[in-house]
């Protein structure tokens, strides 16, 4: 019998429970991990809620990010292991899978080396995180290397925001973080912003257009949505792009219309599986670069902290809170 956190009624988190049940053999192309950290994401906080792209099959299992001990291999499976130390990425739906607990049946498709340079809980805050902000700020964005472009990263301290500071910051380009506040000015700097906006107690676009000397800002990666999304518009260069990817404001988004026209302005949604998992030559790119940089230090998961997994309804409230500086983590037992 192993712990699985299930909720089977919609709501916040205190709908999670820790149930102990015995999990069947894994399927064709599938594997059962014996899971060591689960990382946690705005995503299945939707889900919980009945907000998310995917409905909810009741009882339903949360989390779709990792990392493990793979514990038996169904038929099929020849590129994975029993014994072998894995990530889980995201790439599956959370209607027919779930991590947080002790155990977890797993796609192979969701797989990935876990490097033994890590710790699983490092390994278990890259896979959602590092190609969401590659896949957005590249594939998606335009990011370019070398080209010296401005970049704005919003609610730049969640687990995101810190790899897409990095990833711009690699790519040479000038990173505006915002926060709501100057609270965590300093651990945005430290990760590598050049600047920051309070945008609960500044005018944002007075200050882009002070640190971009009139021009605007050339990309903007924002998981808020909502009102914020004419305030980043009235920020925008001429020809810029906005990369939607999240909406932390939980409220509807109007179209900054007259801005969009005047400017120029390119406003996209990114969703990582359909934007770049589905994808085989994005994917590729993505891993690729991910990889090298991850390997040699250039990127590196920030952990904010680590909860038990008998704490993991307080571990989502402190994600609603909205404090944390990088990656939340559930310990798998």
């Amino acid at each position: 019998m192993s712990k699985i956190a299930r909720f089977s009624r919609i709501g916040g988190p205190d709908v999670i429970e820790l149930n102990e049940e015995e999990l069947a053999s894994p399927k064709n192309n599938e594997v059962l991990v014996d899971v060591k950290a689960a990382g946690l994401n705005r995503a299945e906080y939707l889900y919980m809620q009945g907000l998310y792209l995917v409905e909810p099959k009741l009882p339903s299992r949360v989390g779709v990010e990792g990392s493990g001990v793979i514990e038996a291999v169904g038929p099929n499976v020849t590129n994975f292991k029993v014994g072998q130390e894995v990530s889980i990425t995201p790439n599956m739906s959370p209607a027919e899978y779930g991590v947080i607990g002790e155990k977890a049946i797993i796609p192979v498709q969701a797989l990935a080396p876990k490097s033994p340079d890590i710790s699983f809980e490092e390994a278990a805050a890259i896979w959602m995180a590092f190609p969401t902000a590659y896949g957005g700020l590249v594939e998606v964005g335009g990011l370019k290397q070398n080209k010296e472009q401005h970049v704005v990263i919003s609610a730049a301290s969640s687990s995101v925001g810190i790899p897409a500071i990095q990833i711009a910051k690699n790519h040479g380009a000038k990173v505006i973080a915002t926060s709501r506040d100057f609270s965590k000015k300093d651990s945005l700097l430290d990760a590598g912003a050049d600047h920051v906006i309070a945008t609960g107690e500044e005018d944002f676009a007075a200050r882009i257009m002070e640190i971009t000397e009139g021009n605007g800002f050339d990309i903007a990666f924002d998981p808020i949505g909502g009102p914020f999304l004419e305030t980043l518009a009235d920020g925008a260069a001429v020809e810029a792009t906005i990369v939607v990817y999240g909406a932390l404001a939980m409220s509807d988004t109007p179209f900054p219309l007259f801005p969009a026209i005047g400017k120029g302005l390119r406003v996209c949604g990114f969703h990582l599986v359909y934007n770049l998992f589905d994808h085989v030559d994005r994917t590729e790119r993505a891993m690729a670069h991910l990889g090298e940089n991850l390997a040699n230090g250039t990127y590196k998961p920030v952990i904010d902290r680590v909860f038990p997994l008998s704490q993991v309804t307080q571990a989502y409230e402190h994600m609603a809170a909205g404090q944390q500086i990088g990656k939340i983590i559930v310990s798998g037992s």
